[in-house]
């Protein structure tokens, strides 16, 4: 299993987490210390105008400067439960839940705990925490780290020309989704068609819009991502957003 050493751009970096955090991030390697086993992680972006109108909502206090937002880094299943039977989507249910159990919130800088505060959606029951509970603490995974990462990646795709796509498209008219894939494509140089997933749901005004994107990718490929052949087909097809659908746009 090889190491993916985080690559960061000092402008950036600083921007995005802060001094202290920056160079933490940038001087570490993310590998997980136990359950490596794994062959691929997810990429979950939220688009916030889209998944704070549907599902529960978000808390009141939901900033409303951010379009693509963090949900988090998945790693599929590790071997160990492969041959236990276990199936992906029950992986997908319980997470970390399999091997190890804690309600303790990650340790992080409070910069860096400003930062993911920023970008991800507010909701009643914290997804930092859910997020650290169920995808990071049972692999042993360096949290700052980690959460630098992520946040690294979110800016690798917002400052994109797939980023500033969806950024224009969020005008309050339809787009076709193979016109959201093509341009994704096209960005970061890939054949793999169903690296992106696409997820809708209706909104309060009943509208199909988007919600999230989720991005395949090798698990030795976080260095490079989102280019140079990190990104992967997803095993397992997860699209639910139809022919055509909204990005919407805050009011």
């Amino acid at each position: 299993m090889r190491s993916a050493a985080v690559r960061f751009r000092s402008p950036t970096c600083a921007l995005a987490l802060g001094l202290l955090a920056c160079a933490s991030a940038s001087a570490a390697t993310l590998a997980p210390a136990r359950h490596g086993t794994f062959a691929h992680y997810t990429f979950a972006l939220t688009w916030q105008p889209g998944f704070c109108t549907t599902y529960g909502g978000c808390l009141p206090d939901q900033p409303h400067t951010v379009l693509i937002g963090l949900h988090g880094l998945w790693a599929s299943r590790p071997r160990s439960l492969i041959e236990r039977h276990i199936s992906a989507p029950r992986w997908w249910r319980r997470g970390c839940d399999y091997f190890h159990h804690s309600d303790l919130p990650p340790r992080l800088p409070p910069a860096m705990r400003s930062d993911l505060h920023r970008v991800m959606p507010h909701l009643r029951h914290s997804l930092l925490r859910h997020e650290y509970d169920k995808h990071v603490q049972c692999f042993g995974f360096d949290t700052r780290t980690f959460f630098a990462t992520e946040l690294h990646m979110r800016l690798e795709v917002l400052e994109s020309a797939f980023g500033r796509y969806l950024t224009a498209s969020a005008q309050g008219h339809q787009v076709r989704r193979a016109d959201v894939i093509h341009v994704f494509m096209h960005t970061f140089g890939t054949g793999q068609r169903s690296a992106l997933q696409l997820r809708c749901a209706r909104d309060r005004r009943g509208r199909t819009v988007l919600t999230q994107l989720w991005i395949t990718l090798h698990m030795d490929a976080l260095a490079r991502f989102p280019r140079d052949g990190a990104l992967m087909n997803a095993p397992i097809a997860q699209n639910n957003c139809p022919a055509r659908f909204l990005v919407p746009r805050w009011h």
